[in-house]
């Protein structure tokens, strides 16, 4: 009894203690007579555990059961179940009918054993039982320890607080038997946890976004953060030792929502997306070419100024890993996924099935698509919902690879059971050649709801069919499958990578008359224009907002608006139906998990395949898988755990040990990044885990100034992690900082999780700059800015500058300036010189380098470079957002100059000030340098006349910003 009494303790937190223990074994509910053997496998310890609060005082208990591991190189016992005692939970006793004693040789049992009378012990959880269960039966001939066991289960019941008829949820209660969830995630084997990937929503959210709330004094939930912490450590650590490196697959994807129509046309393009797409250019409506030059973005005739700001850039970057295929010898996908909607519009599909004819049809017609290349080709699965299809084809020399295949679908249409509306999916487990370790892989075809208004409703569709989604768990092993507790279903988000290729009938917000007149509209580069639309996407803000597909990408769109297309007198110029608004209502994104890399190459629409009133959508990615043992990633996954198994315990903590509790970052200048780093060590007798907490729940962690790498983490005892503090001032941040005192300071607090707090004290002396400020800022300063010490010196509007002081001198060097000026703002300048002269603004200093004596053509293009700078960092462009859509209907110079009248007067200075050198540089090049003045639209237009990323007017095209700035440069 001793000996079980210590193993069930090892297993206990220390603010837990057992009150009574009965070793059993594990009998059949039907049985009634006395276990004839008692084999290890069906040996059980029942343990009445108590838990008190110490806040309260309220007692709580448990039956744990427990049973013995199969091998002794860890614990002896591992919890198998859980059962609080509270509302219906119930024991009941019977003794059992004795076996006959037989007397052949070696039978005879002592008589002290043979004569004991055994008991049956039944217990019925608290929350009750299924209608098709039958409780738990134990035996057992102890009878003193079982009226032990008993009394102390009836003592639980009585105390317990929890009012009759309330269930329990353990996995999520934070007040009644909260003390419980670790033991809970015990019971899941590693074997179990190495098949089943992490929450995709969960793994891709900063880990401090999945932390509880906390704060100085304010402790948060520590245990949820521990496992959380714990968890993550645990699954980085052991696959980091597992893997030996990395495999890539091909995938292709495809979205067609085929109108109710049988195939009538050849889809090789679609399918293979091969030659056939270049082949395809001459039917895509394509824009009329761009004759002016895309803004910063000029190629060979005008490079970019702002390449200057590529941080980092060195001929020695390091080596990427070596990822091989896993098929190296052919480049055609290895999967090809495909989804179909409105397979059937017929009134009797949306309440019954027809059978597959449309399936095969479609099926057929794929096959078809593929020519030669069919018969390397089979299909792996497919999954049919009346109006959705989904069908995966893999090689079949791949075929052996992809195991444990499912399918589910889920409607939400009438009812939410009726076809019309609604998804399929199919989640596979791929395992490259000759690895033992797999990667989950999740596609999900969908159909939302319809019409531009129903945009809510669409939102509520995706949430729907994210929680019906499911699929059921396999065990991994026999040994896991004889454990007395069920597992949830299985999300389509517990993969490790989703694809979701859906008609998602998420519309553009925008006037249908603009909508088709910037369709056809000239002057624009393809993807800047379908580019500028998003922010008009619903899709997308649905996405900004956390409404709907949070957390999921989307490959660039480079193609016109799939839907909705019609023929004869009811389209449109491009084609499309003129009662319907054209949109990208076919899409297809996807969410990977961070072990799990996925590569969009390429995401086309086919537009010559006209048999619907959609054009089909593919997408081709390249799956990056780790290349890992199962077998040491779950002994590592065992051995890991084992070495924070006891994080939640309370055993002595010395805590944390911090080499530097003080950290003064010096000189902080704008855009220049300052690094320090600390040194943290466990120097505890067991595990710790931290992060970093506010010193109020509504403050930040840390400055918006600084950041840390990492802010959670796990330490063993004696080891150490050194933790990067990184200072940098970006353009909005300046913004903020400008109009405040130089002195920066703040206090870091590393809170060590059911342990103690440690402070951090951060110091910097910041240099105030001229970027980063409004234009009416600008004016009010009454010198250079580092020399202003507080509001009260800002100039009253009365004695107001009509213009910043640094912009005219940037202007008027560059203007007395004797080096060749044609290629000023066309090239870029030297960082370090910008530097030097962004530092002459700030502080009022003369330039080192006298214009009218300067023939170093380099040191004028930094002079350009710097201005163009300036001038992007105002937080509102020269000419507001508001007043675009006007600037394009101006016909003259005339109309133009007139515009400026709604223009705030430090900004009319500027602009003039600006297009006025732009016009003396545009008259003073040489003849033969061609199109000077268009040249230098398309690098100021962009930033002169810098679109407002909220604005809901609709958006203007590049050519017509620069045509606008022609009136007054050219």
């Amino acid at each position: 009894m001793s000996s079980a009494l210590d193993d069930v303790r090892e297993l206990l937190r220390s603010t837990d203690e057992v009150k009574a223990i009965l070793e059993v074994t594990s009998i059949p509910s039907s049985s009634d007579s006395e276990p004839t053997g008692e084999e290890i496998a069906n040996r059980r310890i029942l343990a009445v555990v108590s838990h008190k609060d110490d806040w309260d005082l309220i007692e709580e208990g448990c039956v744990f059961v427990c049973k013995p591991r199969s091998t002794s190189n860890v614990k002896e016992v591992e919890i198998q179940r859980v059962l609080p005692i509270y509302g219906n939970f119930a024991i009941v006793m019977s003794q059992m009918r004795r076996n006959t004693l037989e007397l052949g040789k070696g039978s005879v049992k002592a008589p002290s054993e043979s004569s004991r009378s055994g008991f049956s012990i039944s217990i019925t959880p608290a929350e009750g039982l299924q209608s098709n269960l039958q409780p738990a039966v134990f035996f057992t001939r102890n009878v003193q320890s079982l009226r032990e066991f008993v009394a102390e289960c009836k003592r639980m019941r009585e105390i317990s607080d929890v009012e009759s008829n309330v269930y329990i949820n353990l996995a999520q209660s934070t007040t009644h038997f909260s003390w419980l969830r670790p033991y809970i995630l015990k019971q899941i084997s590693p074997a179990l946890l190495a098949i089943i990937p992490p929450d995709l929503r969960q793994v891709n959210k900063p880990t401090m976004e999945r932390l509880s709330t906390s704060s100085a004094g304010q402790p948060g939930d520590d245990h949820a953060d521990i496992r959380t912490v714990r968890d993550e450590w645990v699954r980085a650590q052991a696959r980091r030792t597992s893997t030996t490196g990395k495999r890539s697959i091909k995938l292709r994807l495809g979205t067609f929502n085929v109108n109710g129509k049988l195939p009538s046309q050849d889809l090789a393009s679609w399918v293979q997306g091969t030659q056939a797409e270049s082949q395809a250019a001459a039917a895509v409506p394509v824009l009329p070419p761009v004759k002016n030059m895309s803004p910063l973005s000029l190629g060979e005739i005008v490079r970019n100024p702002f390449d200057l700001l590529k941080r980092g850039q060195s001929s020695s970057h390091p080596q990427p890993q070596t990822i091989d295929p896993v098929d190296p010898e052919d480049a055609d996908p290895d999967v090809i996924v495909l989804g179909f909607q409105e397979l059937d519009l017929s009134t009797e599909a949306l309440i019954y099935s027809l059978g597959t004819a449309r399936e095969d049809a479609w099926c057929r017609a794929v096959f078809a698509s593929l020519g030669e290349k069919a018969e390397k080709y089979e299909k792996l699965v497919s999954r049919q919902l009346v109006g959705m299809l989904i069908v995966v084809i893999v090689k079949k020399s791949l075929k052996g690879c992809f195991t444990d295949i499912k399918a589910t679908s889920a409607g939400a249409g009438i009812l939410g059971v009726m076809g019309n509306k609604g998804a399929t999916a199919v989640r596979v487990t791929f395992t490259p050649p000759g690895a033992s370790g797999s990667t989950v892989l999740t596609f999900v075809n969908a159909h939302l709801a319809a019409f531009d208004e129903m945009v809510d409703k669409r939102n509520q569709d995706f949430h729907d069919l994210s929680k019906r989604l499911t699929f059921e768990v396999t065990w991994p092993s026999e040994e896991d499958q004889e454990l007395d507790y069920s597992l949830p279903t299985l999300s389509a988000y517990e993969s490790d990578a989703l694809f979701w290729m859906v008609y998602l009938n998420y519309r553009v917000d925008i006037p249908d008359l603009d909508m088709r007149r910037i369709l056809r509209e000239e002057g624009w580069d393809a993807s800047d224009k379908f580019e500028s639309f998003l922010r008009y996407d619903q899709l997308v803000k649905a996405q900004k907002h956390e409404k709907a597909f949070v957390g999921f990408r989307e490959s660039a769109i480079s193609h016109f608006p799939t839907y909705r297309f019609s023929s004869g007198l009811g389209m449109d110029v491009l084609g499309y139906d003129l009662k319907r608004k054209p949109a990208w209502t076919d899409r297809i994104l996807y969410i990977p998990s961070p072990t799990c890399r996925v590569e969009p190459l390429a995401y086309v629409a086919y537009p010559q395949i006209t048999m619907s009133d959609h054009r089909p959508v593919a997408a081709d990615f390249r799956v990056d898988v780790d290349f890992l043992n199962r077998e040491e990633y779950v002994s590592s996954l065992k051995l890991r755990y084992r070495e924070v198994d006891h994080l939640e315990g309370t055993q002595e903590r010395r805590g944390l040990q911090i080499d530097n509790a003080y950290l003064d970052f010096g000189t902080l200048q704008y855009q220049v990044p300052q690094v320090r780093t600390v040194k943290v060590t466990n120097a505890s007798k067991g595990p710790c885990a931290f992060r970093f907490i506010p010193v109020q729940n509504d403050s930040p962690i840390h400055p918006e100034w600084l950041s840390i790498e990492p802010l959670t983490g796990v330490l063993l005892p004696e080891d150490s992690i050194e933790l990067t503090l990184t200072a940098y001032v970006s353009n909005s941040i300046a913004t903020t900082l400008n109009r405040q005192p130089n002195d920066l300071s703040g206090t870091l607090i590393l809170h060590t999780l059911l342990g103690k707090d440690h402070f951090i004290s951060v110091s910097a002396e910041y240099e105030r700059t001229c970027f980063g400020n409004s234009l009416a800022y600008l004016t009010k300063l009454p010198g250079p800015i580092r020399s202003f010490k507080a509001s009260t010196d800002l100039l009253d509007e009365k004695h107001r500058k009509n213009a910043p002081t640094e912009i005219h001198r940037l202007v008027n060097w560059l203007m007395t300036n004797t080096a060749s000026t044609e290629r000023v703002f066309l090239e870029p300048g030297d960082e370090a010189t910008i530097g030097k002269i962004r530092g002459c603004l700030d502080t009022g200093d003369d330039f080192p380098w006298n214009p009218e004596e300067n023939k170093d053509a380099q040191i004028a293009f930094s002079f350009g470079s710097t201005l163009l700078l300036l001038l992007d960092s105002l937080p509102d462009p020269v000419i507001p957002g508001i007043l675009h859509p006007k600037c394009v209907e101006m016909t003259n110079r005339d109309e133009a100059f007139e515009l400026l009248d709604a223009v705030h007067p430090a900004a009319v200075n500027v602009w003039v000030s600006v297009t006025a050198f732009l016009h003396f540089i545009s008259k003073s090049v040489e003849d033969d340098v061609e199109d000077q003045p268009a040249k230098l639209a398309a690098v100021f237009a962009p930033i002169l006349l810098r679109d407002d990323p909220t604005s809901l007017a609709p958006p203007i095209s590049p050519a017509k910003k620069e045509e606008f700035l022609l009136y007054f440069i050219s």
